[in-house]
């Protein structure tokens, strides 16, 4: 039987974006930090369904603006499975040619490197309802490149971030530069932290002794799904989609209704290429045992001047 009543006094719900949408991801940026500035220590943590290789899902992906709607969404590059690609091949068409305008509108179709991974909130004073959980982070160069110094590194021992027992932490420090988010600041500090296990209010971080049955059982729960983060093939919406810009861009197109409606989505870009004289991170204050994890504390960082990480012990406190 109908509740009439409701239609005259619906109560109507509007649900928090902020909350529900991309709630799996970590999407830190400066402007979400303190003054400018965003702080957190993280671990990467290995996709429990390939651990081996699968933990970073790379490709490359093109943020690609209707420019009649002026309207975008984002498309996955071909070129990151070694497939043509008619985005590179119009970027290079445009490129090349000598009409100046046609020059600039190759950078529609210019593609960004992407990657993506799992990992664990240690310290997020600007989420902690975060600090402990799971989530993926979709990163750039930058971070990659810092990674694969740990994993191939010139001088020095090996380090897997990923080692779910012997992995380092990652301080994440975030600051603008010329418009765009940094990460020159961020480093892996020179101390283990294991996998943490939330348990009564505290993350404790697990041993080489603890039950492998329920860390693998921990992770595969709690992780987000990682392989919504590699390459999709385009369907029949996605070729439509391109064939739509491509035919705008070179003047073939009228206004299509039906990418009247695309979302209009944030394009801020990461600053892959800033050489800025690396700032001093003090991180203070940690003790760590295997028994509980510490509040962590990231006090403030003194911009251009140039000092080491530290080790763990001078990150989190209070473990």
């Amino acid at each position: 039987m109908e509740n009439y009543d409701v239609l005259f006094n619906p109560q109507t719900e509007v649900k928090d974006t902020k909350s529900s949408v991309n709630a799996e991801e970590f999407s830190p940026s400066a402007d979400k930090g303190l003054n400018g500035i965003y702080k957190a220590v993280i671990r990467f943590i290995p996709w429990w369904q390939d651990p081996t290789h699968g933990s970073i899902k790379e490709k490359w992906t093109c943020w690609l603006v209707d420019p009649i709607t002026q309207r975008g969404r984002f498309v996955d590059c071909p070129s990151s499975v070694g497939k043509p690609s008619p985005l590179q091949d119009m970027y290079w068409k445009l490129k090349k040619s000598d009409n100046v305008s046609m020059q600039k509108k190759a950078e529609v179709f210019s593609r960004r490197h992407s990657f993506a991974s799992l990992i664990q909130i240690i310290k997020d004073d600007q989420n902690k309802d975060n600090e402990g959980k799971i989530m993926v982070w979709r990163y750039g160069i930058k971070i990659w490149e810092k990674i694969n110094a740990e994993l191939k590194p010139m001088i020095g021992d090996k380090h897997d971030p990923f080692d779910i027992l012997n992995g380092k932490p990652f301080a994440l420090v975030i600051t603008k530069v010329s418009g765009f988010n940094n990460y020159d600041q961020s480093k892996f500090i020179d101390q283990k932290l294991p996998l943490c296990i939330p348990t009564d209010g505290k993350l404790v971080p697990i041993t080489k002794d603890t039950n492998k049955k329920m860390v693998f059982e921990f992770v595969k729960t709690n992780s987000p799904d990682l392989n919504k983060y590699s390459y999709k093939e385009w369907d029949a919406e996605i070729n439509n989609y391109v064939n739509h810009v491509i035919s705008a861009i070179t003047g073939k197109a009228s206004v299509s209704q039906n990418y009247a409606d695309i979302t209009n989505k944030n394009t801020e870009k990461n600053n892959l290429g800033s050489n800025i004289t690396s700032q001093d991170l003090n991180l203070d204050d940690l003790s760590i045992d295997n028994t509980s994890l510490p509040d962590i504390d990231i006090p403030d960082i003194n911009i251009n001047s140039n000092s080491d990480m530290g080790n763990l012990d001078d990150v989190l406190n209070n473990l």
